[in-house]
C-alpha cells in the first residue's frame, strides 16, 4: 500500500505525487515542480499494491 496526493492545478491540469516516507508538502511541491499559489485542489490516496 502506498500514499500518493493528487495536486489539481489552477489551469486545470492535474499532477500526482507519490508520497515517500518523510517528505514534507514543501518537499511534495518541489519535486512537482509546483508552487502553492498554483494549487486548486489536493487529494490524498491511498493505492493498494494488489492487482
Amino acid at each position: 500500500m502506498y500514499q500518493m496526493r493528487i495536486f489539481t492545478l489552477r489551469d486545470g491540469t492535474k499532477r500526482k505525487i507519490k508520497i515517500e516516507e518523510g517528505m514534507t508538502l514543501q518537499d511534495e511541491l518541489e519535486k512537482s515542480g509546483i508552487t502553492e499559489s498554483d494549487i486548486f485542489q489536493m487529494q490524498l490516496v491511498i493505492q493498494d499494491d494488489e492487482i
